[in-house]
């Protein structure tokens, strides 16, 4: 899903074109000088008068919960029927109204008419389909969708985003479940936007509100010199390092920071600030459906046609079995110059012939040579030339799996602490908690190349250009 309009849950220590191994360090590591350098000379500028906050790290931006293994661990946990918003009000954060629409909209995505694309319908069990279930996996602080790159600012604008990857768990009497399924909720800061450039009406260029946004990466700041200072549960932890489950939220510190977590959550998100969503769910024991949505004026929240895709389909299908395992077919736009058109909404569509990209279908159903699927998904991986609009939602959940379960040499994941890397071929995680259907045991935490890729863009942006601002 690219975390829907902003890759996003959307994914990586990435790479243009071909690079590799060496290159991709170099350049992750002048993302983050970028954002040390400015932060120490900010430290110097303003010592008189304040100390200015310490650089973010990976974790302080994406944050995720450790998956729970017993009911015991749900108290570490955010409920999603638990937040309200903003700041202690009666209303729930996610609403009857928005949830219902939410889950309607997983099992029924196509519009009346819509010709068959083969792709089965999402089957969520009686449970998952009630509100208490549902429960936060992971946290993304995002000062910019679709992308930050100047070339997608150009033309999408620049939207700051707080996105919840939330899933379900149910604790049966005699079964307790982390289910393979997720959900995105997406809170947007934005101004009045600009209109859109030409062709690429009814998305406008949005105008980020960088004085909300500002505030909340001071509370992050806060939070994270909370943790090293030992406020919470008596114990000093640093969040420096690959991405990783995040340190606070285990061990001691795990309940009290959690607790910390859903106070900045209900201070900053307001239902008005819900306006994108995303699902990925499951026709047991597969495959594995993805559709996003949107809410628009009189219609309210609706599926989103796939901007890859035909213009006609929300819904796009990654399957183990079968002569294709990858429905609809994409059509990616990610090698072309960066565009405002595609395929979601607008009339007309981003013709397909006017497409030039690279997808993992084309490894997934064809047979192509290792160093062409490295070439695919270093493309796929860089937030500078993929995102949700010119990139397909099976690519962008499949850059870092399929690769390693192919075991191809020099293809490495950096950036993400080994033990939350995909294990399996079918973990289609980008951010989140994966429970295998054909292994079993506890579900595993998962970060993938694309995840940190975008957060090491996230960190540098975020460091240069808000923090201490």
């Amino acid at each position: 899903m690219f975390e829907v309009f902003g890759l996003t849950g959307g994914l990586p220590m990435v790479a243009r074109g071909e690079m590799h191994r060496p290159m991709l360090r170099r350049r992750l590591a002048r993302l983050f000088a970028a954002g040390v350098m400015f932060a120490s000379a900010l430290d110097v500028a303003t010592a008189p008068a304040q100390a200015a906050s310490k650089p973010l790290a990976p974790n302080d931006v994406s944050i995720l919960f450790p998956p729970p293994k017993s009911a015991g661990d749900l108290a570490n946990l955010i409920a999603v029927s638990d937040l309200a918003g903003p700041s202690g009000s009666p209303r729930r954060l996610f609403s009857d109204a928005d949830f219902a629409r939410f889950i309607a909209n997983a099992e029924n995505p196509e519009r009346p008419g819509v010709p068959d694309s083969g792709v089965r319908h999402i089957q969520l069990p009686d449970a998952v389909k009630k509100i208490d279930a549902w429960f936060v996996a992971g946290i993304r602080i995002d000062p910019g969708a679709p992308g930050l790159a100047p070339d997608v600012i150009a033309q999408f604008g620049r939207q700051p985003q707080i996105r919840l990857i939330i899933q379900p768990v149910t604790n049966g009497q005699d079964d307790f479940k982390v289910h393979d399924t997720a959900g995105h909720l997406i809170f947007s800061f934005t101004l009045e936007a600009d209109p859109p450039l030409d062709g690429c009406a009814p998305f406008p260029r949005f105008q980020p509100d960088d004085e909300a946004f500002k505030a909340i990466v001071r509370d992050v700041a806060t939070l994270r010199d909370q943790l090293a200072a030992g406020h919470f549960g008596k114990v000093k932890v640093s969040t420096s390092g690959d991405l990783n489950v995040h340190p606070g939220l285990v061990g001691a510190s795990a309940k009290a920071f959690r607790d910390a977590l859903k106070t900045l959550l209900e201070k900053h998100l307001s239902p008005q600030r819900l306006n994108t969503m995303a699902v990925m769910g499951i026709a047991p024991p597969e495959p594995w459906i993805f559709v996003s949505m949107l809410r628009v004026p009189q219609a309210g929240l609706i599926p989103v046609p796939g901007p890859t895709l035909d213009g006609l389909h929300a819904a796009q299908m990654f399957s183990i079995i079968g002569g294709k395992h990858v429905l609809p077919q994409p059509g990616t736009n990610n090698q072309n110059p960066i565009t405002c058109r595609h395929a979601a909404l607008q009339n007309p569509p981003l013709p397909a012939a006017d497409r030039k990209g690279v997808s993992t279908s084309e490894f997934i159903d064809g047979n192509v040579p290792n160093s062409r699927i490295i070439e695919i998904v270093n493309t796929i991986a860089d937030p500078n030339k993929s995102h949700f609009f010119n990139t397909d939602c099976v690519s962008c959940h499949t850059e870092t799996a399929q690769p390693l379960a192919r075991k191809i040499a020099n293809f490495a994941v950096l950036g993400v602490n080994r033990a939350v890397g995909p294990k399996e071929d079918w973990n289609v995680r980008n951010f989140g908690w994966f429970p295998s259907f054909l292994h079993g045991g506890p579900a595993a935490a998962t970060i993938t190349r694309r995840t940190a890729a975008e957060t090491a863009d996230v960190v540098a942006f975020t460091n240069s250009r808000l923090l201490n601002k």
